[in-house]
């Protein structure tokens, strides 16, 4: 058991938002934690799990983006704080390649330090070009598994 840390769990998926503008790609959630504290010293984000169902789509890579500013970060595409929270990359982008030359999801081992407990999150799932993905086919879905280390004196 770790003393002074909080563990929350958020499981984010697109089939039912509090908002969402499903032809751009955008989700809003209203997260309602239950015991949170009012002030931690240090909040970690871990993105455990991403997994997006795309049938139809010509989408190569899904960017999730989310209104977690990370504390000290930076993004070269908004010359600001990074948003981003993960990546996947279509393995069968280019024809002649194999699986090991993509880039993949990247799992809960690299945290991201974040400024404050989210009560609203917004995701957005946009490509390389940053153009938002089309999610509104009855085929295309996602589920987002978020946990949160809050740590306290």
């Amino acid at each position: 058991m770790i003393d002074n840390v909080d563990i929350f769990k958020i499981i984010l998926e697109s089939e039912n938002p509090d908002t969402q503008v499903e032809a751009s790609g955008q989700y809003g959630y209203k997260i309602n934690l239950p015991s949170k504290k009012v002030n931690y010293k240090r909040i970690m984000l871990y993105v455990d799990n991403f997994q997006i169902c795309l049938k139809g789509l010509t989408t190569e890579s899904v960017q999730v983006k989310a209104t977690l500013p990370q504390y000290n970060s930076y993004n070269s595409r908004t010359k600001a704080n990074n948003t981003t929270i993960a990546c996947v990359y279509n393995p069968n982008t280019a024809s002649g390649r194999t699986a090991d030359l993509t880039i993949g999801y990247q799992n809960s081992t690299a945290p991201f330090e974040i400024n404050n407990m989210p009560d609203d999150l917004r995701i957005d799932l946009v490509d390389q070009d940053n153009t938002g993905i089309n999610m509104s086919d009855a085929n295309n879905f996602f589920q987002l598994d978020l946990r949160i280390e809050a740590f306290y004196d």
